[in-house]
């Protein structure tokens, strides 16, 4: 291996622990609602699909949904399996996320849900930041009262 492949192969490793980091970022701005951090994740124009139903626009749209959350207390995301796949100045970054909503409406009353998440991130240099351009949220399996998440859309 020459020199060159070292600091490639560095290079690769150190944009797969970059991405990660990102995803992890993301969940625990969502579930603090920390809405400044989840606005130094996403570019301006982000956006997020929940299938089948449910697309949100823009960086603000977006960062001020999750912290103006009326329905549930609180949130827990865990992440898992996450493989991201970076390509030059984008990736795509694959994750297994399963998030509990806990209800306003009492204790005990939560919403469940086992999702895989298909995150798109850019950059505009090397040395720039990861920053998510697309979520993409497809539900495998759900438990619970969704609170009307999916009604009239």
């Amino acid at each position: 291996m020459t020199k060159l492949d070292t600091i490639n192969a560095i290079t690769r490793m150190e944009d797969r622990f970059e991405l990660q980091a990102l995803v992890a970022r993301f969940a625990r701005a969502v579930d603090t609602r920390d809405h400044e951090a989840l606005s130094t994740v996403f570019v301006p124009d982000v956006t997020m699909e929940v299938l089948p139903d449910i697309r949100i626009d823009g960086r603000e749209a977006l960062a001020g949904m999750l912290r103006d959350d009326l329905i549930w207390a609180t949130t827990m995301h865990v992440v898992s399996n996450v493989l991201p796949e970076p390509a030059g100045d984008s990736a795509t970054i694959h994750a297994n996320i399963t998030a509990v909503h806990v209800s306003r409406d009492g204790a005990g009353k939560h919403f469940d849900l086992g999702a895989r998440y298909t995150f798109t991130a850019v950059r505009a240099a090397a040395d720039e930041p990861w920053l998510l351009s697309r979520i993409r949220i497809e539900p495998v399996w759900t438990t619970g009262d969704d609170q009307g998440m999916h009604d009239d859309r």
